[in-house]
This record gives structure tokens, sequence and C-alpha cells, in this order.
């Protein structure tokens, strides 16, 4: 409790971070709002959204780079797990909108906010069941962000949090 007392958050530092992240999420929910999910192009936001959940692996161990070369890791951890997150959710929400074109996948999901939500209750394994996977194109693509969650958010996670205490123990 000592050590909290002479912990100096610099306020710019943070109001930077904050920034940031705020930038990343809102640029990739115009992205998402943007993009022709609904349209005879819709396979170029299949594309985006699977090339967002792949990009999460190299990203990942970027950002794990950065927070190890960081003057503020935990900063830099908390921003790359918002990243992280955001483009997750983006990345499954595409997919499951565009896979519902003919509104046989789903029962529940008709709009880019019900796929949001969907990915959400499924990321924090809520699942409230008000939004169902129905065609076994979406159970395939839901049972992927499951195994995809519980795999890579745990991991990534886990290593961002080591990483980041590690490095934050030899700036002192």
């Amino acid at each position: 409790m000592d050590d909290l007392k002479n912990v100096h958050i610099p306020v710019k530092a943070l109001v930077q971070a904050l920034l940031r992240c705020t930038v990343v999420v809102l640029a990739i929910g115009l992205l998402y709002a943007w993009l022709p999910l609904e349209d005879e192009h819709r396979w170029v936001s299949a594309l985006v959204g699977a090339l967002a959940v792949l990009g999460i692996v190299p990203l990942t161990g970027r950002r794990v780079r950065s927070v190890l070369v960081s003057e503020r890791p935990v900063f830099e951890a908390v921003e790359a797990l918002s990243d992280l997150l955001a483009l997750l959710i983006f990345g499954f929400s595409a997919v499951y909108i565009t896979i519902n074109r003919n509104g046989d996948q789903f029962l529940g999901l008709s709009n880019r906010v019900d796929a949001v939500y969907f990915t959400v209750t499924t990321l924090s394994t809520v699942g409230f069941g008000d939004i169902v996977a129905l065609g076994q194109t979406a159970r395939i693509a839901v049972t992927i962000q499951i195994l995809f969650d519980l795999t890579f958010v745990v991991v990534a996670g886990r290593v961002l949090v080591a990483v980041t205490g590690k490095r934050a123990t030899n700036l002192r």
C-alpha cells in the first residue's frame, strides 16, 4: 500500500493514451458503419472482418514488443487490449452480419447493432439466447469465435499483463 502513495500518474500521458484508444475505437466503429455489409459487395466486408480477426495475432506480437520497450508499459498494455478487443468485435460482427445476408443463419440478428451485441455477448460468455445461430455456417463462425476468445484473448491478456509487470518492475 505504501508503494501506491509514491506512484505518480502523468496526467498528460494518461490523456494521450485515452485519446489514442478513443480514436482507434471510433475509427474501427466508423469503418464498421461504412462497410457495405448488406449489398452486392458484402464479400469485401466478410474479407475485411476476417482479416481484422486474423490480424490480431501479429498485432499482439507487435504490441507486446512495444510494451517491452515502453516508458509507460501499463498505458501501452491498456491501449493494446483496447485495440485488440475493438478489432475482435469489429471482425466477428462484420462476418456475422455478412453471413446472415439471407436471414437464415441467425435467429434475431437483423442489423449491425445486433451483430455487435451478439459478438459482445459471445465474447463475454453471457449468451442471453435472444440471438441464436441456426445455420451451419453461423455455428461454425460462432464456434471459431468462442475458441478464439478462449485461447487467444486469454493468452494475449496474460502475456500483456506479465510483460507489463516485468517491464514496470524493471523501470523502478
